[in-house]
């Protein structure tokens, strides 16, 4: 029989195909686009098959593609090898072929159409495929292949309406998306229609993800309010977020298909693009081996606000469909600005506004690394100290000191350039470095500017009850040439502070440039203050005890001493140390820290059976004019557990006379906190007491100075000596006589009913230990095997002729 195309010749030529552009077309029918396709001309073109693809799949390919193309093909047997072929043709595809009769009887079907549908070959043979269709859809194949019938075999070229989409049931009762191409052809003579079926189930799942994924994608893109960008190879943006509006302003039209240079000034993109380019080509794995950062910062060019500060970084490039780049802008000015704020804060003194010791080091830095690059340049640092701020903030408070730091900072920036700065170290101690200049003239200057502005009275205005206060201070400067007094941050700063103390010896309220030859004791003063500072935070301060025997002779109570050695073993004397401790400040911790070890010790020796001792421990006028010195003491006291009866505090005769009323209602207040406490004049007889005053004052005792006791030979002393023992008996006050070093003194205050003594004739200042080792032999405790005497304990005969002359020194 003559065969317009048998299938043994249909097989050979598409080994033997050669045609292009076949691949790409079936590859989009393959992929579900059933696009239409031109006939090609003549019935003798040759196909192409791909070598790379499974040869089942390509025969498949290959004929779909002349079914499409509209040839007509007629499948006859006769022969062995067309049975074979048609063999191969239905079995070679992993998509369903089946084979019908026009009035839709099932002819013949490959193996993946009876697997997907889940019959035995047997059971479908013969059968009409409407069995195979849910009832709503039979009526749609019915008519598909009743045109079959009308028009025979008669080839056409396919058309998107030839797919024909339906549900098929499967043996199991599961209804699944299907869609198949129809076309005719002959088979043994007779007339039939094949199907190309596909199992649309698993394609659109994937088309459901991947549009799910797309969704989730631009959901996300569209929640993030920094900019998402994806720039294709010519830097042009092929997709942006509504981001892009608030960053850059843009609606996200605007930017669509426009350079990526838009979004910058011509100056910034220009100097970054070869960067950019990096970030195009090189993966974010590679990109910090090769020095790549994974964001910078740039200014952006808005639409209408101008430059604004920007950060990006960028994602991966991905090839799809060409290379692309993603990137991420954001807007950082708010950023920027609470940077700055924290830069601020973190660097500058939160109650003037001026720049700390931080931003000191830093100028510093600067400035010295200047001097290297012009070895003529010079600078100069100034160092300030408030003469008198200490009494201001102590008699008004601290709200006063406040004010007034507040405005000596308003001062002093009055007084300089605008390249010179001034910064505020704490407390009342101010520097300022002048940048620029020619010699220590120009320091001279500008000290003289802030000595006179300075010394302007001020005017406080505080919300306290001394309201409208004026007061006026002074100052003391330093003056440092850099790097002539100094090449490093620390000299140069040591020097300027020394030329500083140098001013206040000189008498205060002036200025002094640095001379190393006339600086030697300021230098000496320096270092101890540096010492002391350290020490106190260390610890390296002691508390010794000197017992105040009474007429008894028996241990009445002790007075806390405290003492200082330096690292080099030295000894500082109080007479050295508490003066400085006045000046700085640091009086205040150091009384703290006496007065708290002094309650604790005095417990420890009440837990051991002697509850009747009393510890007495000195208090400097700045920590009693603290406005918060009486919650303090309190909290001191009864966080100890001494019982307050078991304490006394002994204030100087200049501390109560300063302010009396203050001090007379500090003490009645400190007393009905504290019910039992007492107070001691100390020094008495040194000062200007007013007998109207002391009549008044709520004190309970009071000390005879020790240079009444030591020259009590002299006709004089021995009359205020005398007066003041009367004076004490008339206002029913104890009386304490120190510095008894001999047998005379003791029966000379002895035999005047003077009520307690202290001295080297006792015991020296000495530890702890000691006190209560000379307490238990009082009482006549037995004493442990480790027990050893008092090591200040020794016998008037015994007392250096030398000794029995010095004055005992107190801490405060």
């Amino acid at each position: 029989m003559q065969k317009s195309m048998d299938i043994v010749g249909l097989l050979e030529s598409i080994e033997s195909s050669d045609t292009d552009g076949v691949p790409d077309r079936l590859s989009n029918l393959l992929d579900g686009e059933f696009n239409p396709i031109r006939r090609e001309q003549g019935p003798g073109m040759t196909l192409h098959t791909n070598p790379l693809s499974d040869p089942g799949e390509s025969i498949f390919s290959q004929l779909l593609e002349r079914i499409i193309q509209g040839y007509a093909l007629k499948l006859e047997d006769g022969t062995e090898e067309s049975i074979a072929s048609l063999e191969i043709l239905l079995d070679g595809v992993s998509d369903s072929i089946l084979i019908m009769s026009p009035a839709g009887k099932i002819v013949e079907a490959n193996h993946t159409f009876f697997s997907t549908f889940g019959y035995d070959r047997r059971e479908l043979i013969g059968s009409p495929i409407y069995e195979l269709l849910p009832e709503g859809y039979r009526g749609a194949f019915h008519e598909r292949l009743a045109e079959f019938s009308m028009h025979g075999n008669s080839p056409h070229s396919a058309t998107p309406e030839d797919i024909l989409a339906f549900r098929g049931q499967l043996r199991d009762g599961t209804v699944v998306s299907m869609d198949c191409l129809l076309s005719a052809i002959q088979l043994r003579g007779e007339p039939a229609v094949i199907a190309l079926i596909r199992d649309l189930s698993f394609d659109h799942a994937l088309f459901q993800q991947l549009k799910e994924t797309r969704e989730h994608y631009v959901a996300l893109s569209e929640t993030i309010t920094e900019a998402i960008f994806r720039l294709d190879d010519e830097f042009k943006i092929i997709f942006a977020n509504s981001g892009v509006k608030n960053t850059f302003g843009w609606e996200r039209e605007e930017v669509f298909g426009q350079p990526f240079s838009i979004l910058f000034p011509p100056e910034v993109f220009s100097k970054h693009e070869n960067e950019f380019r990096k970030y195009f080509y090189i993966d974010d794995q590679d990109r910090l081996a090769l020095g790549l950062k994974r964001t910078f910062e740039f200014l952006g060019a808005t639409k209408h606000r101008g430059v604004a500060p920007m950060e990006m970084s960028f994602g991966n490039s991905k090839d799809q469909r060409g290379r692309t780049l993603t990137c991420v802008i954001r807007d950082i000015t708010q950023r920027k600005t609470l940077e700055r704020k924290l830069r601020h804060l973190a660097f500058h003194d939160k109650l003037t506004g001026l720049g700390n010791r931080d931003l000191f080091n830093e100028d510093m830095s600067l400035l010295l690394q200047s001097f290297e690059l012009e070895e003529a340049s010079r600078g100069i640092v100034l160092f300030l100290d408030l003469d008198g701020f200490k009494h201001v903030n102590d008699t008004l408070g601290h709200d006063a000191g406040d004010e007034l730091l507040v405005e000596t900072a308003r001062r002093i920036r009055v007084c300089l350039r605008e390249r010179d700065t001034a910064y505020r170290f704490g407390g009342d101690e101010f520097v300022v470095v002048l940048t620029k200049i020619k010699d220590s003239s120009d320091g001279v200057v500008v000290s003289e500017r802030i000595l006179m502005s300075v010394a302007d009275p001020y005017i406080l205005r505080s919300k306290i009850k001394n309201s409208g206060s004026r007061v006026s201070v002074g100052v003391s400067i330093g003056v440092a040439v850099v790097p002539d007094h100094g090449r490093t941050i620390e000299d140069a700063t040591k020097s300027a502070d020394i030329a500083m103390y140098c001013s206040k010896e000189e008498g205060k309220n002036r200025y002094t440039i640095y001379d190393p030859a006339v600086s030697a004791k300021a230098t000496e003063r320096w270092q101890l203050e540096q010492e002391m500072k350290t020490a106190l935070g260390n610890g390296d301060f002691k508390l010794l005890y000197q017992p105040i025997m009474g007429v008894d002779g028996r241990i009445r109570g002790m007075e806390a001493l405290a003492r200082w050695k330096r690292l080099d073993g030295t000894d500082v004397p109080p007479s050295v140390f508490i003066p400085i401790a006045e000046d700085n400040g640091l009086i205040l911790r150091l009384g703290d820290w006496v007065l708290r070890r002094a309650c604790y010790d005095t417990r420890r020796i009440h837990d051991k059976g002697f509850q009747d001792l009393y510890v007495s421990v000195n208090v400097s006028s700045r920590q009693f004019e603290q406005p918060g010195y009486v919650d303090d003491l309190a909290s001191i006291v009864r966080s100890s557990g001494l019982q307050p009866s078991r304490l006394k505090l002994e204030l100087t005769e200049s501390t109560i006379m300063h302010n009396t009323k203050d001090a007379i209602k500090r003490i009645h207040e400190i007393k009905l906190r504290l019910p039992g406490i007492s107070f001691m004049v100390d020094d008495f007889g040194t000062g200007y007491s007013s007998l109207a005053y002391l009549s008044q004052l709520p004190v309970d005792a009071l000390k005879i100075d020790i240079s009444f006791v030591v020259n009590l030979a002299e006709r004089q002393n021995e009359k205020v000596v005398n007066a003041i023992i009367n004076l004490g008996h008339i206002l029913d006050l104890d009386i304490v006589a120190e510095g008894i070093e001999t047998k005379e003194q003791l029966e000379y205050f002895t035999n005047r009913e003077c009520g307690s003594m202290q001295g080297y004739f006792f015991l020296k200042p000495s530890p702890l230990e000691d006190v209560y080792a000379l307490l238990k032999r009082e009482t006549g405790a037995v004493a442990k095997p480790d027990d050893k005497p008092p090591k200040g304990s020794v016998q008037p005969a015994k007392i250096p002729a030398s000794r029995a002359r010095q004055p005992r020194i107190r801490a405060s």
